[in-house]
């Protein structure tokens, strides 16, 4: 009983219980994991506080983790397939043939493969809708365990922690390319159904006119487009291969952190495999949107305006695009 009344022993104890009781602080906690990435998932699950193991979510919530990251992951697959085509009509033939009309030949052998009735939707509609749909999803469903988990309690903390407390550059290109996206479909695919009832008319062209009747717009468009579409592309198959290098981490040593002395030593050669893994796919990401610029701006955006009927078609197309047609 003695010891109890310890001095020391008391010490003790209140050192304990203000452990215990310490806040968590994830806004300040550089090595938490991504919420995009199963890595979230796994650390979630297995939780540690002072040693004391933190309870399962539960398996259901795991289901829909994985159904999500699923229909995530293999919705990429086929416009992987599209974006290979596209590249190669927009920048490798161009770049190859010094010549629009010349590279148009080439676009009309490829278009019945991913512009057929069905296919088109079946390739690219759907997959990037639930892509898009399943990304938002995650992130929001996991940031809101991740709120729950850290027991945030007034609305401002909430919206903090569940739906964008750091986004990582993977994402943020992929909500970039979003409205891009749509745009580039309302002026090449849908205002020419609307006003020929088709997009056969709609080639290099097209887009070769439309960039000469306002140059600043379009140029700045496929700059930003092409660069960050290659980037979200190839970022995100480097992640399905194991190497995610586009997350919102990042790693601070602190001055005098205890960081090699409790457990968590510091790994040399982690940490150089994964900055040769950013070199590589930041590398491949680079030389990939410089090439689609060369021939897409180089070639394509130098081709000038058409002549004739064509033109003027082309004309009433561009002026037709809705919100927008008058500055185009």
């Amino acid at each position: 009983m003695s010891s109890l009344t310890d001095p020391r022993y008391q010490d003790d104890a209140k050192s304990l219980i203000s452990m215990q009781e310490l806040d968590p602080s994830p806004e300040d906690d550089d090595s938490s994991p991504d919420l995009e990435s199963d890595e979230y998932m796994e650390e979630e699950e297995h939780s540690y506080t002072c040693g004391i193991a933190a309870p399962k979510l539960g398996q259901r919530v795991y289901r829909w983790d994985a159904l999500l990251s699923g229909l995530q992951r293999y919705s990429t697959y086929p416009p992987t397939a599209f974006f290979a085509l596209h590249f190669a009509n927009t920048s490798l033939f161009p770049l190859v043939t010094r010549s629009v009309p010349a590279s148009e030949s080439y676009l009309l052998l490829t278009r019945p493969i991913y512009q057929a009735p069905g296919l088109e939707h079946l390739v690219l509609t759907v997959p990037i809708i639930t892509h898009i749909v399943a990304g938002i999803t995650l992130r929001n469903m996991r940031g809101s365990r991740r709120a729950r988990l850290y027991g945030a309690e007034t609305r401002a903390q909430r919206n903090l922690l569940s739906f964008w407390p750091r986004i990582s550059s993977q994402a943020r290109t992929g909500y970039i390319i979003t409205p891009l996206i749509g745009l580039h479909v309302l002026v090449n695919r849908l205002t020419p159904a609307m006003v020929e009832g088709g997009s056969s008319g709609v080639g290099l062209g097209y887009v070769a006119h439309g960039i000469a009747r306002s140059p600043i717009f379009w140029n700045i468009f496929y700059v930003v487009f092409a660069s960050a579409s290659v980037w979200h592309l190839v970022g995100g198959w480097g992640t399905w291969m194991g190497w995610r290098v586009t997350t919102a981490r990042r790693e601070r040593r602190s001055k005098g952190s205890l960081e090699g002395y409790l457990g968590h030593p510091i790994n040399q050669d982690h940490a150089k495999r994964q900055r040769k893994r950013w070199w590589v796919v930041n590398g491949v990401a680079a030389v990939g949107a410089a090439f689609w610029l060369a021939g897409a701006l180089g070639i394509v955006g130098r081709g000038g305006k058409g002549t004739g009927w064509e033109a003027q078609g082309w004309n009433d197309m561009y002026r037709q695009v809705p919100v927008i047609g008058e500055w185009l």
